[in-house]
């Protein structure tokens, strides 16, 4: 029978990986740690969270860790996430490239608020709780001619109210770059994610949300990248695709995003997979804005600021 303690957990971060009632039970007791499927970073998520392929961006490190390799100077990125209610979700990510690789780190951090409690029926209750999620991990990448490796060590914690759960992970990725269809880059990524040991509250325990990425990235045209990614998690396969415009105004770099993802669209209609975007990067400074719709649900805001360091392989 599922038990209290489980419902709370599966109604707070079933409004986050599952955004509907009924996607929220259907996922109780399959996996621990729901937080881990979010997306991080503006620009990954305004180009409808397709970023397996991509390379050369400190995001990668949540995506594909094989996409630092090709990072070229020092890069630091903070975003953070507006989701339903008071539920935030705050991320720092940063790398530095090496004569033997790239070297990265990350700190997430989500807090759900105060929530209203409930008994086994979905029947209110009077008092509330938060919850907070907490993952840090530390990466590393390196390049060998047209192909990339990379691979992240996690550490993740949760609590609710006066009780806690931990884990370790692993991620490992690999990105391809040699193939050039009609002249232009094509980049290939796959990357396994959360490989590790079981977590839950008390004597309660599931397996990690284990998710396979596969995608590409093509820069179809020198302002125009175009990227795809099947992704499998739960035994779900969903499809997720977006184009990134970016153009030069003398210093300034603006950039226009899009995207669709269809994880949600059985449960809150076409419309919930629309994704979209900006940027700006001035100099060594960038701003990344994105918005994904929930239809009835709302939307949810997340902002990135990032700011690049160094002379390009000066290390």
């Amino acid at each position: 029978m599922t038990t209290p303690r489980k419902i709370l957990t599966a109604a707070a971060l079933g409004l986050l990986c599952s955004p509907c009632p009924a996607a929220a039970q259907s996922a109780l007791g399959t996996s621990a740690f729901q937080f881990l499927q979010l997306g991080v970073g503006a620009r990954p998520a305004a180009m409808g969270e397709a970023f397996a392929g991509v390379a050369g961006d400190v995001n990668s490190v949540y995506w594909n860790p094989a996409g630092l390799a090709s990072l070229a100077r020092r890069e630091l990125s903070v975003t953070h996430a507006q989701w339903f209610g008071d539920i935030t979700y705050s991320n720092l990510a940063c790398a530095q490239p090496l004569k033997g690789g790239t070297v990265g780190a990350a700190f997430n951090v989500l807090n759900t608020g105060d929530i209203q409690k409930a008994d086994n029926t979905g029947l209110r209750l009077s008092d509330s709780y938060d919850m907070s999620e907490v993952m840090g991990l530390v990466s590393y990448a390196r390049g060998f001619d047209r192909l990339a490796l990379g691979a992240n060590l996690k550490f993740i914690s949760s609590r609710i109210e006066e009780e806690s759960a931990h884990s370790f992970a692993a991620d490992i990725g690999a990105l391809y770059s040699g193939f050039k269809p009609w002249g232009r880059r094509l980049g290939l990524g796959l990357s396994v994610q959360n490989l590790g040991t079981n977590a839950g509250y008390v004597a309660e325990e599931d397996p990690l949300p284990v998710t396979v990425r596969a995608g590409g990235a093509l820069q179809l045209h020198k302002n125009l990248l175009v990227v795809s990614d099947l992704n499998y998690t739960e035994r779900e396969i969903n499809i997720h695709a977006g184009a990134e415009y970016a153009r030069a105004f003398g210093t300034v770099v603006v950039a226009a995003r899009a995207g669709y993802k269809d994880d949600t669209i059985k449960e809150l209609g076409a419309l919930s997979g629309l994704t979209a975007g900006l940027g700006l990067k001035w100099k060594d400074c960038r701003i990344d804005y994105a918005w994904n719709s929930f239809t009835d649900l709302g939307s949810v805001n997340r902002i990135s600021l990032g700011i690049e360091f160094g002379v390009p392989g000066a290390e």
